[in-house]
């Protein structure tokens, strides 16, 4: 495993600089959903395309993730940034990544390889010296550097910081607080993102509340992954039955023209999450959100200010929901998530004062915090560096 290693990172080691004449050329791994979105509003002074990778001849490594490992080789880039999934280059290059248990997810010819192993391997490849910063989503995601890959090098801990990702301005036009019938929203996959609780509490307040709607964007194909078929068929049957429950994914210009502007409240209380993007997007459309204090999320969502965290420390989410499937959910768990999202529901749907705070404060969040501007501001500076120009 060392050799393949060895052999595998050898291969990118350079250093060159951009001339002071031109725009930085900055090339991203991947160019699907946030990145496609940054490669479009870039900082001042950088231009961005994307670096058609291409699989390392015979690598014995193996992942579910897209382009684990590609190599990524450009004359036209004076670096590249890896979008999730770490690569062979010998360009200089910046890793943007979640958490460490996304960037170790991978096996040796699909054998599974103990942690240890995983980590001993991926701290070679963050020695790498063209290897110049490691960009975490989330100081949540930063910790797992040592907490779950054990890593306390100073030379590879110097190379970590934490610029949280970015979200688009929404026009005030598109940002309204209706005193009407409430419109609720949930999105993704429906068991590990919290969706049988967002049914469940919905039904409830259904009894009290008869002109509110659930809108539930989620596939039932790809989004009802679980092993409890009779659990599968049971919310399936409920949400086709209820009169009340719009199902089915729509279209991202769908989502972003219509169904985020009518949406009044957006429950997502997600056992497994890695950053959250979907909360902040909605926040960005003066949404009050529901969710868990899970990971990155407090980051994001501050509690009473932009919206509700239901607290979910008393449970060992990460042992109980391993993978990316939930196959079983205990009943206590169950009874108290479903309680926690019916209480909050109840507040917001009750208010439309409380919603209309809530959500200003949210729009206000993605439009400092989490804006194109101080997300620019904090990778200009990283991509000077890593050419070695002054920031």
């Amino acid at each position: 495993m060392a050799s393949v290693a060895t052999d595998l990172i050898s291969r990118g080691l350079s250093d060159t600089s951009a001339p002071a004449n031109r725009p930085l050329r900055v090339g991203f791994s991947e160019l699907h959903g946030m990145a496609h979105e940054l490669c479009q509003f870039p900082p001042e002074g950088v231009f961005c395309s994307e670096v058609v990778g291409r699989p390392v001849r015979l690598s014995p490594i193996r992942s579910g993730i897209k382009g684990y490992m590609r190599r990524c080789e450009s004359a036209e880039h004076d670096v590249i940034e890896a979008v999730i999934s770490p690569i062979v280059t010998r360009n200089n290059w910046v890793y943007s990544v979640e958490c460490m248990q996304a960037a170790m997810s991978f096996s040796l010819l699909g054998c599974p390889l103990p942690r240890s192993v995983r980590a001993a391997w991926f701290r070679r490849l963050l020695l790498q010296p063209n290897l110049k910063k490691i960009v975490f989503w989330s100081q949540a995601g930063r910790r797992t550097l040592e907490s779950y890959a054990g890593i306390r090098d100073e030379r590879i801990v110097r190379k970590a910081t934490v610029v949280y990702p970015a979200i688009r301005r929404v026009s005030d036009e598109l940002i309204r607080f209706s005193d009407g019938d409430v419109q609720i929203l949930f999105s993704g996959d429906f068991f590990r993102k919290g969706g049988v609780h967002v049914v469940e509490a919905f039904e409830r307040a259904q009894e009290q509340y008869r002109g509110i709607r659930l809108r539930l964007c989620c596939d039932e194909k790809i989004d009802f992954s679980t092993r409890d078929a009779a659990l599968r068929d049971e919310f399936l049957g409920r949400i086709r039955r209820n009169p009340g429950i719009v199902f089915g994914r729509v279209p991202r210009d769908e989502m972003i023209r219509q169904v985020l502007p009518a949406t009044d409240i957006y429950a997502l209380p997600t056992y497994v999450e890695t950053f959250g993007f979907a909360l902040l997007e909605a926040m960005a459309f003066g949404i009050p959100v529901i969710s868990t204090n899970h990971f990155a999320i407090p980051e994001i969502v501050e509690h009473g200010e932009c919206g509700f965290l239901i607290d979910t420390r008393r449970f060992d989410c990460e042992r109980l929901f391993r993978g990316y499937r939930v196959d079983a959910i205990p009943r206590g768990f169950r009874e108290y998530m479903t309680g926690e999202v019916y209480l909050r529901l109840c507040e917001l749907i009750e208010s439309v004062d409380l919603r209309r705070r809530l959500g200003t404060a949210g729009v206000q969040i993605a439009r400092t915090k989490f804006s194109l501007d101080a997300r620019n501001e904090r990778m200009l500076g990283i991509y000077r560096e890593a050419v070695g120009e002054a920031a």
